[in-house]
């Protein structure tokens, strides 16, 4: 009974914090819908349709490193508000001007508050969170994600058949409401407070959700007199040799999330089932929605397992099963098949599971864990800010690769990119299920 209100607390915790991830995944996906009735309001050509979709990933990567950076200085959860609040301003300019420029502008603002999100709720979650449980109470984040760009596929679906886009986005503002109001009761997390000078305080916090602190890193590495050393960490401070293996490990591993190909779906899953014979963009929205909801059910089992077979088993799994799956379609391009869009529907669907059982959670989880106390904002940050970066390449070129060189050459390549993905998984990423942070110090030491 003790350990389930351990686990409750943090719980609780991540439940709040995760809300990020909904509006997270909401607004990357809400453009999806929404853009081809933007493009026609706007009289968008396809490239500026690309810098529009592009613009919220500009401001994430802005947002992700700035936001790791401050979420060392100010604290995680005093940096969450701060996102909550960008969102808030860009969301409303978004909807209301007729300004392309402010148009434009807005859309990289609300793609800030995003960075922030993506780079402080892992760390949040994951110092707040006993190790035998911190891989499922991280992946909540994942979930919500996951959840966030459901509601926005279903939201687009209705909304969409009356042309009122700028309903989605309005939308999404309730969730963000609710984060605000629930963030002031969470507390900050012990390791920032540890960090500065308030250890008393970050014991006390720790004890309210883990039963045993002994191997705990706050214990262990804080004293007073270093905190003040913590507090002036330089950039030349991340690349110390364990450092700097840390980051080859968890910038490789964002790097393959992105480069992969998963967000191609979230962005233009319905020009891919328009270009393979749907006939309306209503009926493209439902197979969307039916992939989001195939990620739902594969994101819950990698909760489920996350924490029992380990981070490595699931993302070997995983790069495999999106290789085979994006081969899957990249032949159904080439044959160009009677039922073509049942081929692309079971191809998506495949591919997206597979993301969502191990690359999806285990890449932000494994990047919420191995970087050291004292740094470990600043240090996911940067690796979140290079997540972001290929975020952008990939989006921005999707659509000049497709008419350039073909749907089946442009998934095979993807595929090419899934096989390196699995290789570098089996030989280079290690296994940090139920290992305190401590430990997983020790092993970067070695």
């Amino acid at each position: 009974m003790r350990t389930k209100k351990y686990l409750l607390n943090s719980l609780f915790y991540a439940l709040v914090a995760s809300i990020g991830g909904f509006l997270f995944g909401y607004h990357t996906a809400a453009i999806s819908g929404a853009l081809i009735f933007i493009a026609k309001e706007f009289n968008l050509s396809i490239v500026q349709q690309q810098v529009l979709v592009s613009f919220i990933l500009i401001g994430a990567i802005i947002g992700a490193y700035i936001g790791g950076s401050l979420s060392d200085r100010i604290g995680r959860k005093k940096t969450l508000f701060y996102a909550i609040l960008a969102l808030f301003i860009g969301t409303i300019v978004f909807v209301i001007t007729k300004n392309i420029f402010v148009f434009f502008t807005s859309r990289a603002l609300i793609g800030f508050s995003i960075g922030i999100f993506s780079a402080v709720i892992p760390i949040y979650i994951a110092e707040l969170s006993d190790p035998k449980y911190r891989g499922r109470l991280v992946s909540i984040n994942q979930l919500f994600l996951v959840l966030g760009i459901l509601l926005s596929n279903i939201f687009a679906y209705f909304f969409l058949k009356n042309f009122h886009w700028q309903a989605i986005f309005l939308t999404g503002l309730i969730f963000a409401f609710i984060m605000f109001i629930l963030l002031f009761f969470i507390p900050e997390t012990p390791s920032f407070l540890a960090n500065n000078n308030q250890r008393p305080k970050a014991i006390e916090i720790l004890k309210k959700v883990r039963y045993d602190i002994t191997d705990s890193e706050i214990l262990k590495n804080s004293t007073q007199d270093n905190t003040k050393k913590i507090s002036k960490t330089k950039l030349s401070d991340l690349f110390s040799p364990s450092v700097r293996s840390a980051f080859i490990i968890g910038i490789t591993l964002n790097i393959f999330r992105q480069i992969t190909g998963i967000n191609i779906v979230t962005y233009y899953a319905p020009k891919i089932f328009l270009s393979s014979g749907i006939e309306t963009p209503h009926f493209a929205m439902i197979f969307v929605a039916s992939i989001t909801a195939i990620n739902i059910f594969a994101t819950l089992i990698s909760i489920w397992l996350i924490d029992k077979v380990g981070r490595r088993p699931l993302l070997i799994s995983s790069t495999l099963g999106m290789m085979i799956f994006l081969l899957i379609l990249s032949a159904s391009f080439f044959i160009n098949p009677t039922n073509l869009p049942i081929f692309v529907m079971i191809s998506l669907m495949g591919f997206t599971s597979s993301f969502a059982i191990g690359l999806g959670s285990v890449s932000w989880l494994i990047n919420s864990e191995i970087y050291p106390m004292h740094i470990r904002g600043k240090a996911n940050g940067i690796a979140t800010f290079v997540n972001w970066v290929s975020n952008y390449l990939v989006a921005t070129s999707f659509l000049s690769l497709v008419h350039n060189f073909g749907q089946g050459s442009t998934f095979l390549f993807f595929a090419c990119i899934c096989f390196l993905a699995l290789i570098f998984s089996i030989k280079k990423v290690p296994e940090t299920k139920g290992k305190s942070f401590l430990e997983i110090q020790k092993f970067f030491k070695k």
